[in-house]
């Protein structure tokens, strides 16, 4: 106890002497306490005042949004007014640019008009002039002295004079001097016409003498036409001579002339043509398409043994039996586009036109537009497409290409003779120029019907391979030399039941099989089986058992497996058989078919020659 005494008092007497400066610790914690509450105080006036502030600039910030939206709504309006604006501007300028075409279109409308009037406006009364002098009625006005000679050549004078050009104003003077018997005069016209438009006069003048009677001069001045023209490129209007010139309505030498001058044509003997080098006009490879097109197609059905059994050689029978069928298609063309020929009962070319086409030829020449006339018609048609679709350049093209596309384009002579005969719906020609050009065509349409038939008799092949069930056996094509269809059956027959037995006999025990699956299964029962537990004993057993099974199968089946290939073979020799007797008969009728097909070229010859005889 005495030594723990001290250490208690001193121990006392330290905290005694601490008590002041915990006092001043604790004054001066309580201090900074109160100062950082009165810090926190100000800090929480300054917080509050932000808020204050901030609610101010959410206040801003609403307002904002909504001039910010105001904005943009005005801003839509406005983009939309701006794009109504452009459409507006953008239909003002479409709209101004048509009109300005409009302007543009009618002030050289109105220009060219008065151009027209100027330079043409003469060949409407010349028009109606010669209109008037190849009337019937005026003809014979003139003769009974109902009209004065001296005023149908005062009329005629007077239109020479204001058109010196123009090739129909000496022609109605050549006409009036016919009517006054002024041979010197007239001949003068006729050639003061011919050495402005040679092709138009001399029709003028054929078409004219025909309406007055006088058929050798109208004949003549028709051979002068025809010698002018171009067969590569014959107008619309040569469809309407060509059919008055087959109506007899020029008279019979005029179709005489026509016949020659076509025939000539078509074998491209012309010299006149525009181009030397142009080919040739006689249309051998345009009549051997059409000629083809017309012929029998062969079903795939038919013939469908043969089609099996010959092989490659199918194509060449099938093209030369098309190409037989020529003969008899293109026959049966002929008779219904023209019913009634080669009977000789061919009254359409005999009994002479009304004079309607001639008529209506005189209308169309004497109203055919000269070359600069139509190109400025031509131009003022268009001015008037722009004018009508208002400006609109486009719409304008289109409507006039179509209107020109209406107009018929100029066609060779062998074009207008292949539609003439095989397409006669494609070409506005009468009956009697159709028949006009199915002579004309005749001798190379019959040529070619003859070279198609010669050369479907080359390609039929001597005789033909029949291959059946792995038998080969050549078929001649001549039926004199083709053996009997039984005699070749029983060949094929004989063959497949010779294979059969070869295959049969071949059917034989398989020692090494038999060998090796009995060694096998014994080896496995022996030195695997036993030394084998649970699932692997009774695979192996299994495995051993099948060994043994497959060697009794090999063992005792060759009884069986021989009578199956017996049974295959009965059956493929019954479908060969039965295929090699369709092939045959078939093989028959294609050739029957063949040549009565061949012995049509007599019929559609015969056909022909009763033709030019009627």
């Amino acid at each position: 106890m005495s030594g723990r005494a001290p250490q208690a008092v001193m121990t006392s007497g330290d905290v005694m002497d601490d008590g002041p400066d915990l006092d001043s610790t604790l004054q001066r914690l309580g201090e900074r306490i109160g100062g950082v509450e009165e810090g926190q105080g100000r800090h929480e006036e300054k917080l509050d005042s932000f808020r204050e502030g901030l609610h101010g600039v959410e206040a801003d910030v609403v307002g904002l949004r909504g001039e910010v939206g105001c904005v943009r709504q005005e801003i839509a309006g406005l983009e939309s007014a701006v794009a109504t604006t452009r459409r507006v501007l953008d239909l003002f300028v479409e709209q101004y640019e048509r009109d300005r075409e409009v302007s543009k279109a009618q002030a050289e409308l109105s220009r060219l008009t008065t151009e027209w009037h100027a330079h043409f406006a003469q060949r409407k009364q010349t028009r109606a002039l010669a209109r008037g002098l190849v009337h019937v009625l005026t003809r014979q006005a003139i003769y009974r002295n109902v009209v004065n000679t001296a005023t149908v050549r005062a009329c005629s004078e007077e239109r020479l004079l204001l058109e010196p050009t123009y090739w129909l104003a000496p022609a109605t003077m050549a006409v009036a001097a016919r009517f006054r018997g002024e041979e010197e005069q007239g001949e003068r016209a006729r050639s003061h016409a011919c050495a402005l438009d040679a092709a138009k006069a001399n029709l003028f003048f054929s078409l004219t003498c025909s309406r007055l009677g006088d058929d050798t001069e109208a004949a003549a001045w028709m051979d002068l036409y025809l010698q002018s023209l171009n067969p590569y490129a014959l107008g619309q209007d040569f469809l309407v001579v060509l059919d008055a010139i087959a109506g007899k309505e020029l008279g019979e030498k005029a179709l005489g002339y026509t016949r020659q001058v076509v025939a000539r044509w078509n074998r491209g003997a012309s010299s006149l043509s525009a181009d030397p080098n142009e080919p040739r006009l006689g249309g051998g490879t345009r009549l051997e398409s059409r000629l083809l097109n017309l012929r029998s197609r062969l079903a795939d059905n038919r013939y469908a043994a043969l089609r099996a059994t010959c092989g490659d050689q199918w194509g060449a029978l099938r093209d030369c039996w098309e190409l037989s069928t020529v003969p008899n298609r293109t026959l049966a063309h002929l008779e219904y586009v023209f019913p009634g020929d080669g009977d000789g009962a061919d009254g359409a070319d005999t009994q002479v036109g009304s004079g309607g086409h001639v008529q209506s030829a005189l209308e169309r020449l004497i109203e055919q537009l000269d070359p600069d006339e139509a190109d400025m018609h031509e131009r003022m048609r268009r001015l008037e497409r722009i004018i009508e679709h208002g400006g609109d350049l486009a719409a304008a093209d289109r409507a006039h290409e179509s209107s020109a596309a209406s107009e018929a384009a100029p066609v060779s002579l062998m074009t207008l003779l292949d539609q003439a005969v095989f397409e006669p719906e494609e070409v506005r020609l009468g009956p009697s120029a159709r028949r006009m050009a199915l002579q004309a065509i005749w001798p190379d349409l019959e040529e070619t019907a003859q070279r198609l038939v010669t050369n479907s008799r080359c390609r039929l092949p001597h005789s033909i391979t029949l291959s059946v069930a792995g038998w080969h056996r050549d078929v001649p094509s001549d039926p004199r030399l083709m053996a009997q269809p039984g005699r070749l059956t029983d060949e094929l027959g004989t063959y497949i039941e010779r294979q059969t037995q070869d295959r049969s006999d071949a059917v034989v025990r398989r020692w090494p099989r038999v060998i090796a699956s009995l060694a096998t299964g014994a080896c496995t029962l022996a030195l695997v089986v036993p030394f084998s537990d649970g699932a692997a004993r009774w695979i192996f057993a299994l495995l051993t058992a099948g060994l043994f099974t497959w060697a009794g199968w090999e063992f005792w089946s060759v009884p069986f497996r021989r009578r199956r290939v017996r049974d295959e073979g009965d059956r493929l020799r019954h479908e060969a058989v039965a295929t090699m007797d369709r092939a045959l008969h078939q093989w028959k009728d294609l050739l029957d078919e063949w040549h009565d097909a061949m012995e049509e070229m007599d019929l559609l010859t015969r056909w022909g020659d009763n033709r030019r005889q009627s």
